[in-house]
């Protein structure tokens, strides 16, 4: 997930019409506690996508381990954001630099290879390197993560996303060649009953449903520039009665927009429809604590230290 509007226009929602203190009546969220999710593990902390992140994001007791998956070219579903390696955050074993290529190119074990944790993001000045990190597998995640819950004595949801090429170029094959791979390295790992399947590709969602309806689907959305714009200063209801009406006719569990789409009237629309709203990616308290007032399900967040703190201390 990318964010799409600047920290300035973040902050006009505060001020602005978005504030769901002033309204006279608290949406009631869906859940019984709040779904607290650790975006890519724990970007805002740890190389994202990488198991220390995840171990990150364990530590603080998150709720859901949220993170992206791209089929490789052997056919394997690896945990990454992006449908090509990353020269900003990944680099050869030896510390040279890499070039941007498609995954789809690249076997997993080439991609693994690769050194993703040395490299800090430049975008999350709090994240700590973890020099010789490896990209994972979806089977080695939920396999490490089922040792930690052993030793942990605690159990954890999973939100995964199926990620294809931003131009929209997926063909209807790859979409449900890798959906079921995902299908079926969730039911190995037995935790169907825990898992979500979320796309900003709604061609996922039909294949969850008719494969496996006990994984839950939820349909991610993105605002443009134009409509982050107009949504900061009171306009753009339109664009939220669309994105409403796309996941209720796909009849999803969750809904997951941007969190500039979040009103009290857009979560009690989606929850009069039976969906919970799950926004992303929301890095600062205030703005957390307001999305709790608008009555969200979860929320999630590069920085599991601060959801800890905004709602466990």
């Amino acid at each position: 997930m990318k964010q799409l509007v600047s920290l300035t226009l973040s902050s006009l929602i505060l001020a602005f019409v978005l504030n769901c203190s002033s309204t006279p009546q608290k949406v009631d969220r869906m859940r019984v506690t709040l779904d607290l999710q650790g975006h890519r593990g724990a970007r805002g902390l740890k190389p994202e996508n990488t198991w220390p992140a995840f171990e990150e994001a364990m530590k603080y007791k998150m709720v859901t381990l949220e993170l992206d998956t791209v089929l490789t070219k052997d056919k394997k579903i690896v945990i990454h954001h992006d449908s090509d390696t990353n020269p900003i955050i990944c680099q050869n074993a030896d510390g040279s630099n890499i070039e941007k290529k498609s995954l789809y190119l690249l076997t997993l074990s080439e991609l693994q290879a690769l050194d993703c944790g040395t490299k800090k993001n430049p975008s999350f000045p709090k994240q700590s390197p973890v020099p010789g990190t490896k990209l994972l597998s979806l089977e080695e995640f939920f396999q490490k993560v089922s040792e930690f819950e052993k030793q942990s004595k605690q159990k954890f949801n999973f939100n995964i996303e199926t990620k294809f090429p931003d131009d929209g170029s997926a063909a209807d094959v790859l979409v449900e060649e890798h959906t079921n791979l995902l299908i079926s390295a969730i039911e190995k790992a037995k935790v169907v009953e825990r898992a979500t399947i979320q796309s900003f590709d709604m061609r996922t969602i039909p294949y969850v449903q008719q494969k496996n309806s006990k994984i839950r689907t939820s349909a991610l959305f993105a605002p443009t520039y134009f409509q982050g714009f107009l949504m900061t200063i009171g306009l753009g209801n339109g664009y939220r009665d669309k994105i409403l009406k796309t996941a209720n006719e796909i009849k999803v569990n969750i809904i997951s927009p941007y969190f500039l789409f979040v009103t009290p009237g857009f979560v009690q629309s989606a929850h009069s429809s039976k969906m919970e709203v799950i926004p992303w990616t929301v890095n600062e308290s205030k703005e957390m604590r307001r999305l709790e007032e608008c009555g969200v399900d979860g929320i999630i967040s590069d920085y599991p230290d601060i959801l800890e703190s905004t709602f466990r201390k």
